[in-house]
Formats: structure tokens, C-alpha cells, sequence
């Protein structure tokens, strides 16, 4: 038991630091790219090119969760080393994902006769929005046909192999645009160089995937009871691209796309934060995957340590971006992007629900709670689309944004909770809720003393980032002194119990 523990654990973080790290690195690409988009292609190409990544976005709904109940399906025979099994479900992944391409290929092809539809007051041609939309399509569209050998790595606790592949490619597609940018390049030009990085990076996994995996075959008879959870998990799809995608759609259509582009400059931070932190999810859900499917370990008790660190994470990087994005914006961007307090305190408490709702969503995929939890997700279209075309107008990206935090507050911390507490974890609600309220009491109060107290506006781009960082470290401080008298410090016996484990074994 010990070793499996250990084993987990390790998984766990090595698959973590492969994912992460480089998306530091990308984060940080992102700024630079995204300057000199607007510098040199202007403001409504900019949005342009963002707008094409949402509507390929919601594209993904042909998909219906397929990816996600094959990963599910995958734990127990990986567990059981039951080879049979899993070569019928590789051999049916393949087929399904090879078909979801094909079908998003030709959907795609249909709506680029229709983009400038989605755009208020275009200025772009026809035939020029049809054709880069293709291209950049086309660049998205291979990975579906990829996705059966992504998800064979992860379902087995190799997650960090395909991640170190996408992550560094995306690194080098980030490094190809700024110079395509900075030698006068176009916008057809860029989207050319994300089609050949991803073809590389696909035919690299599936490579590698050939020589690890020579034991699987796709000539084996097909296991498609994957596709009855799709029903429940299809709703679950949608959720999730409305929760994260709607925004800019409704934006562009009722506001146009200047206003994209103020959107995405404060969702670019809160994005590139919530997928370094997101990264936990993607490499421990395997892991609590094999721990649900073999139905050992202490469910309560990890569910209670990710949690933990989770909320830890999210009251330490939540306050510096509140006090100091609008102020590292008007300095990177000169003065170039409008921005506002109430843009700057909705987006971070947007990124905070974000964080720390992954332990819920977590816990709810990996059981295979699909059905339990697609009413609480139907819950959270409804009202981030009702609210959303009620205020958008009147309150403009403020109103969308207050309309996506209430959706999730209702969704996930009312009604989403029941369900991994009673169907899962077997245990009562209220020890969570009452962790849940005094932390955010604690991150309220501890973000209005640092906005009393330090600067909000800076004379360069270091000294705006130094701010920051002096707001992290001592907002570590508190919050570690907080999380100690509070007895939520308990996931650091993990990392020390496999510390010392790990230092045992060395020796013997």
C-alpha cells in the first residue's frame, strides 16, 4: 500500500512539473506575442484571431465528452492489466475520434461562410475570413485524430510524455509568431506556422505511442460502451465551453471586437494562471482515477488534501493579479487597453471560483458521476446565458463576467458539492462550507488591506512585477499562518511522507 501511495504521488507531480513548467514559459511568451499582435496587426485582427480559437472551441461539442468516458473506461483494465480490454476500447477510441475530425472538418468548413455574421461592424472580406478560418481549423482539427494515444498515456500515469511533446511545441509555435510578427509577417502566415508545429507535434506522439504501447492492437473487436456516457457527459461539454467560451462570442457579437480585445487582455492572465493551476487536475486525475476504480486509499482524506492545497494556491496568486493587473496592462500595453477596478476584481474573483472548484470537478469525472452532476451543468448554461444577454448590454464585460460567476456558484458550490460528498466520498457537507466561507472571508479581507495599502500604478514593467511579487510573498505568509491555525496545512505530510519514503528506498 505504501508503494502505490508513493508511486501515486510521484506520478502525480512529475506528470505536474512536465505541464506546468513549460506553461510558465508559455505565459510568458503570451505577453510578448500578444504586444506585438496589437502593435503591428492592430486591435480588430488581434480579436480576430482569438474569436477563431472560441468558435473552434465550441466545435469541440461534436466531441460530447467521448475523451473523457474513454479515460474513465481505461482505469480499471489498466489496473487489472487486462490487455484484451483495453485493446477493444483503443480500437473503438480510434474509430469514434477518427470520426469526430471528419465531422468537425466539414462543420467548420460550413461556418467560415458565415464568421462575419459573429462580428459587429467586420471589416474583413469574405473570402478572407473563410480562408484563414480554415487554415487555423485545420491546424486545430488534427488533434482529435491523436486524442485515442494522449489518452492511453494519461489512463496509464504517463501524462508527462505527451506533455512535455505539446507543451514544448507550443513553445516554438509561441517563438515562430513573435519573429513571423516582428519580420513584418501576416495574420495567414502565423496560422500557417501553427498547422506545421502541430502536425510535428501529433506524429511525435504517435510515434513514441507505437513504441511503448507495441503490445495494443486496433485489430481487435471494438469496445463502444464508452458512447453511453456520452449522453451525460455531453451536457457536461457544453457546460464547460459556456463557462469558458461564451464570453467572447457574445462580446464580439454585441460589442464588437476593440472590446474582444480588452476581454482577452485580462482573460489571457487569468487563463494562463487557471491552466498552470488546472495542470493538478490533469495529472492527478488519473491517478484518483486508479485510486476510485481499485477502491482503495482514503477517499475523504485526499479529497480533504486536494482541497486543501488547491485553496491554498488560489489565496496566494488571487491577490497580487487583483492589485496589480490593471497596473502591469497600462504600463505593457501603453495605455493602449482601457482598463478598470471592477474588470480587475471580477476577473480574479472568476479565476479564484476557477481554482478552487477543481477538486469538485476532479472527484465528479474521475467516479464516473456523469449522470449525477449534468443537471447541476444544464443549471449552469441556463443562468450564465440568461444573465449574460440581460446584462451585457447594460454593463457591457462587466455584466458577462458577474453572470459567469454567479453561474458557477450556483452550480458547483451549491449543488455540485452534494454530489461528490453523498455519491462519492460518503461523508457530511458542512466541515467543507465552513472551510469554503471563512477562506474566502480571509482572502476579502486580506485583498482590501493590500488595496489600501500598495501602489496601483507603476513606472515600468519590473517594478510592477517586483509589486507582485512582494504581494505573493507576504500574502504567503499569511495565508500559510491562516491555512496552519485552521488545520489545512495536512497536505504537506503527503510530500514529506514521500520524501522521506523515496530516501528509504535510495538507501536500501
Amino acid at each position: 500500500m505504501e508503494v502505490k501511495f508513493v508511486m501515486r504521488t510521484k506520478k502525480v507531480f512529475i506528470n505536474f512539473v512536465t505541464d506546468a513548467f513549460p506553461q510558465i514559459v508559455i505565459m510568458i511568451l503570451g505577453f510578448l506575442k500578444i504586444k506585438l499582435l496589437l502593435n503591428h496587426l492592430g486591435d480588430e485582427t488581434l480579436g480576430l484571431y482569438q474569436l477563431y480559437g472560441q468558435i473552434v472551441s465550441y466545435l469541440v461539442l461534436v466531441e460530447g465528452g467521448v475523451g473523457t468516458a474513454m479515460l474513465f473506461h481505461l482505469y480499471k483494465p489498466i489496473h487489472e492489466k487486462n490487455k484484451q480490454k483495453i485493446n477493444e476500447i483503443m480500437s473503438a477510441s480510434r474509430v469514434i475520434f477518427n470520426t469526430i475530425g471528419i465531422i468537425i472538418l466539414v462543420i467548420g468548413i460550413l461556418i467560415s461562410f458565415n464568421i462575419s455574421l459573429l462580428i459587429k461592424e467586420n471589416t474583413f472580406s469574405n473570402n478572407y475570413l473563410m480562408i484563414t478560418f480554415f487554415v487555423f481549423l485545420l491546424s486545430q482539427i488534427l488533434n482529435y485524430f491523436c486524442i485515442p494515444y494522449r489518452n492511453m498515456f494519461d489512463a496509464s500515469q504517463n501524462r508527462y510524455i505527451p506533455n512535455i511533446i505539446y507543451q514544448g511545441m507550443t513553445i516554438v509555435k509561441s517563438i515562430a509568431e513573435i519573429i513571423i510578427v516582428i519580420l513584418g509577417g501576416n495574420l495567414m502566415q502565423i496560422l500557417i506556422s501553427l498547422l506545421i508545429c502541430n502536425i510535428i507535434a501529433n506524429l511525435l506522439v504517435f510515434i513514441i505511442f507505437k513504441c511503448k504501447y507495441k503490445d495494443i492492437s486496433f485489430k481487435e473487436k471494438k469496445d463502444f460502451s464508452m458512447i453511453s456516457d456520452v449522453k451525460h457527459l455531453f451536457v457536461n461539454t457544453i457546460g464547460g465551453l459556456v463557462s469558458n467560451n461564451i464570453d467572447i462570442l457574445l462580446i464580439s457579437k454585441f460589442l464588437g471586437l476593440k472590446i474582444v480585445v480588452i476581454y482577452t487582455t485580462y482573460n489571457y492572465f487569468v487563463e494562463a494562471i487557471r491552466q498552470l493551476v488546472d495542470k493538478i487536475t490533469g495529472a492527478t486525475i488519473s491517478g484518483i482515477g486508479d485510486m476510485l476504480a481499485s477502491n482503495e486509499g482514503d477517499k475523504k482524506g485526499v479529497f480533504n488534501e486536494y482541497n486543501n492545497i488547491v485553496s491554498f494556491i488560489a489565496m496566494i496568486i488571487c491577490t497580487p493579479l487583483f492589485i496589480c493587473v490593471n497596473g502591469f496592462i497600462n504600463v505593457w500595453y501603453e495605455s493602449k487597453i482601457v482598463t478598470s477596478f471592477i474588470y480587475s476584481l471580477l476577473f480574479s474573483a472568476l479565476l479564484y471560483l476557477n481554482i478552487i472548484r477543481i477538486p469538485l470537478k476532479t472527484f465528479s469525472l474521475s467516479s464516473g458521476k456523469f449522470a449525477e452532476i449534468k443537471k447541476f451543468v444544464i443549471m449552469e448554461i441556463v443562468i450564465n446565458l440568461v444573465l449574460s444577454l440581460t446584462l451585457i448590454k447594460k454593463f457591457g464585460i462587466a455584466g458577462v463576467l458577474f453572470a459567469t460567476i454567479i453561474s458557477i456558484l450556483v452550480a458547483d458550490f451549491i449543488f455540485k458539492v452534494k454530489v461528490v460528498y453523498e455519491k462519492i466520498i460518503n461523508e457530511k457537507m458542512g466541515m467543507y462550507y465552513f472551510k469554503l466561507v471563512s477562506n474566502m472571508i480571509f482572502t476579502i479581507s486580506i485583498n482590501l488591506i493590500f488595496y489600501l495599502i500598495m501602489p496601483k500604478t507603476y513606472s515600468s514593467v519590473i517594478s510592477c512585477i517586483l509589486c507582485g511579487l512582494l504581494i505573493a510573498f507576504i500574502n504567503l505568509g499569511f495565508v500559510t499562518a491562516f491555512f496552519y491555525f485552521t488545520k489545512q496545512l495536512n497536505f504537506l505530510k503527503r510530500f514529506k511522507f514521500m520524501i522521506n519514503f523515496s530516501s528509504k528506498r535510495s538507501k536500501e
